[in-house]
């Protein structure tokens, strides 16, 4: 396999999505004294399950399997490009869940809210994103240029 920057980006993305499997993403403190957490497993209050979190977990884990997938299509760069946009559109999908989660199915009054360092994965991800994308362009260029010299 050809070594490119773009395979470290979407390693790094798959393995931040894998990381924020492990940790809690927001506290949600409320009146009555209760906190609830929210992570991939769901929302705990005071530890117990609220709300089941398997639909962030599946997200989770396809969206790691799927950068993954896409360092072995090496040779196919124009299908690359375009996983990478799928796989952008699936980190900025993780905030979409994580509000979901956060304005619908709390109903108590939240007196403030604890964000955690993991919310930070997702936008760091898009970023990884948008540079491999652009790596698999500047070498789909490189291919092209050098096709025409034959």
């Amino acid at each position: 396999m050809i070594q490119r920057q773009q395979t470290i980006w979407w390693f790094l993305i798959g393995v931040f999505a894998v990381l924020m499997l492990f940790f809690d993403w927001m506290t949600l403190f409320v009146t009555d004294c209760n906190n609830y957490t929210i992570s991939s497993s769901g929302i705990l209050k005071d530890g117990n399950i609220v709300i089941d979190g398997t639909m962030l977990t599946v997200f989770l884990i396809v969206e790691a399997v799927f950068n993954f997938v896409i360092i072995f299509l090496y040779k196919k760069r124009i299908l690359q490009s375009r996983l990478t946009i799928i796989s952008i559109v699936l980190s900025l999908g993780t905030y979409g869940l994580v509000a979901l989660y956060r304005y619908m199915f709390i109903s108590e009054a939240v007196t403030s809210t604890n964000f955690n360092w993991p919310l930070v994965l997702p936008l760091i991800s898009v970023i990884l994103g948008v540079m491999a994308y652009r790596h698999v362009l500047m070498d789909e260029a490189k291919v092209r240029s050098l096709d025409r010299l034959r």
